[in-house]
């Protein structure tokens, strides 16, 4: 008995004709949509013609995408010269994919790439069916199709559009990968060249795809309102698991998700992972959630407000840059508003520095996609025009002095850790449930749920936890302090020269390196206090600087790993190692209010 055979024209009618184009697919399902009665193992026979002005090695790698745009099977062929090329995928779950034809000039994807189509191709078919597709070099464009040919989106939404050159036959052409331009019309919404719209007015407009020879083909948008609502908190999480954390960020996610019952606590997620630099990642891109509740912590069920978001040239954000952060901060607080919202900052940490070894500089939210990260003195730019009931750094080493004072005109809590916490972070499920079951207690008596969430997690019994909340009102009076301990220091630099070494080396420290010298802040006023060869400036200094940062500190918890600390850390470098590293401590607002950095430069 033969297997039934099924030619999909991937998804679309193909119309033809010069410039006209079309009005769009005439299929009615989208990527991203099930089949009727469930998905089942299908056969996909995919054929192209490479034409005369293909190289004879050329290659192509075949994609299907699904709807969150993970890429769920790659294939690929090469031409050895012929005209035609079929390969048979088999056990190909039936549901509807975006189909991404990359053609490269050399065999193996090897050198330039010279064509590329992207199509839609419904793969419901019935048991044991075989789906046709086919893609061609040999034959010229005459039309375009965009898929959907129309949607309804809610504003601050996104949506995909794909735009499909066809021949005479109806079979998608492969061009190069710029041929194809997008523009939107009515007011609604805007249109990058990757074909993603994004919903920003209520109403209906249009997305309008140009192809050569002034071919066009259009898709109808409806744009519906959004209902904002003032709730008491929204959590808002900036996760930057384009990292080798990637691994975490599904648990964190998770541990959200089991404390998201109170309709009143939100948490909206900003999400990145890259299979182009860790391809063992949940997904790929870009997304913004609005977490949901659910008790499954073997998969994420939350709603995805923004799938896929892109730059303007089509790459997926750059998780290192603060105006990603900063235009994610504009659309959570407009969105999602509250009376009081925790900011939490996901990624890894390096304090107020930035890593000598890298060559563009890395302070916090690493984005291994391009080798960026946000550095301490970009806040301005990244939280410009917002204030926070509370910051939060689910990072290492960002508890410091340098980079609390930093932050002081944008939050009035600072959660985070002296220390280098586990990989798996915060407990979020243990630190929110406060938030969710008691709501309306005062900021300062929720933060402490930082503290306890990490002292308190078995997991971590091994490991060194410190975990602390500064009340940022509180530092420009440290300030103060700092820059009296930093000039009595300086006058007493030749005669307290090996008590300071002394202190640098005892004083608790942080991750120490060559290049990092984190110490706690009133460990080493504590130690510099009973130093033999203080003089009584440098006694009195101390005395009043460790009270003053005792009292910044909110609340302070620390297990016997890490016993001396005491909730905030600073800078304690010698000043040969200090160098060349001062031009962008100089940066700091610390720097600009105190005589620290000065000190530093000079330090035995």
């Amino acid at each position: 008995m033969s297997r039934l055979v099924l030619v999909v024209g991937l998804l679309f009618s193909w119309g033809c004709g010069g410039s006209g184009g079309s009005s769009g697919p005439a299929g009615s399902r989208a990527v991203g949509d099930q089949c009727p009665g469930g998905s089942i193992p299908v056969t996909v026979e995919y054929g192209t013609s490479w034409g005369p002005n293909v190289p004879l090695q050329a290659s192509q790698v075949v994609q299907l995408l699904d709807g969150d745009g993970n890429i769920v099977r790659t294939d690929s062929l090469n031409r050895n010269g012929q005209s035609s090329s079929t390969i048979i995928i088999p056990g190909v779950g039936s549901e509807v994919y975006e189909v991404l034809v990359s053609q490269y000039a050399a065999a193996d994807a090897g050198g330039q790439m010279i064509g590329q189509v992207r199509a839609v191709a419904d793969l419901c078919v019935a048991p044991g069916g075989v789906v046709r597709l086919r893609t061609t070099s040999a034959q010229p464009m005459v039309g375009l199709e965009v898929s959907p040919g129309s949607a309804t989106v809610v504003q601050q939404g996104t949506r995909q559009f794909l735009a499909t050159p066809v021949s005479s036959g109806g079979v998608p052409v492969l061009l190069p990968a710029s041929s194809i331009t997008w523009s939107a019309s009515g007011g609604v919404g805007t249109v990058n060249q990757a074909g993603q719209f994004k919903a920003t007015k209520p109403g209906k407009g249009a997305i309008v795809a140009r192809g050569p020879g002034g071919t066009t083909a259009r898709a109808t948008v409806q744009v519906e309102p959004v209902a904002i609502r003032k709730t008491q908190w929204t959590v808002l999480v900036f996760m930057n698991a384009a990292s080798d954390l990637y691994p975490f960020s599904d648990l964190n996610m998770n541990q959200m998700e089991s404390v998201a019952q109170n309709p009143e606590v939100r948490f909206v997620v900003q999400w990145k992972q890259a299979k182009s630099v860790y391809p063992g990642s949940s997904f790929d891109g870009v997304r913004r959630y609005l977490v949901q509740p659910d008790t499954d912590m073997g998969r994420i069920r939350s709603q995805i407000v923004q799938n896929g978001l892109v730059d303007a040239s089509g790459q997926p954000l750059d998780m290192g840059d603060p105006r990603t952060l900063k235009d994610f901060l504009d659309w959570g607080k407009t969105y999602f508003p509250a009376e009081r919202t925790v900011l939490v900052l996901w990624n890894h940490g390096n304090g107020w520095m930035r890593r000598p070894d890298a060559d563009k500089g890395r302070a916090f939210s690493y984005d291994d996609q391009y080798g960026s990260a946000i550095q301490t003195w970009e806040f301005n730019q990244a939280f410009a025009g917002h204030r926070f009931d509370i910051i939060a750094w689910d990072c290492s080493l960002m508890q410091m002095l340098e980079v609390a004072y930093e932050l002081r005109p944008f939050a009035g809590l600072v959660a985070g850790s002296e220390e280098s916490p586990p990989g798996e972070g915060y407990p979020y499920d243990a630190i929110f449930r406060r938030f969710r079951d008691n709501p309306g207690l005062p900021t300062r008596d929720l933060s402490k749920s930082f503290v306890d969430g990490m002292v308190n997690d078995p997991r971590y019994t091994g490991r060194k936890i410190t975990q602390s909340v500064v009340d940022t009102t509180k530092l420009p009076a440290l300030a103060q302090g700092v820059d009296k301990l930093g000039r009595s220091l300086f006058a007493a630099k030749d005669v307290m020269a090996d008590d300071i070494r002394e202190v640098r080396q005892t004083a608790q420290a942080y991750s120490p390196t060559r290049s990092r010298t984190y110490r706690d802040l009133i460990d080493v006023c504590r130690l510099l206090g009973a130093s033999p060869s203080a003089p009584t400036s440098v006694r009195t200094a101390a005395g009043e600087a460790s009270a003053l940062a005792q009292a910044a500190v909110v609340w302070e918890g620390h297990n016997q790993n890490s016993p001396n600390s005491r909730g905030l850390s600073i800078d304690f470098s010698s000043g040969l190692d200090f160098l060349q590293f001062q031009p962008d401590y100089s940066r700091l607002a610390l720097a600009r209010a105190t005589f620290w950095d000065e000190w530093l430069a000079a330090a035995p």
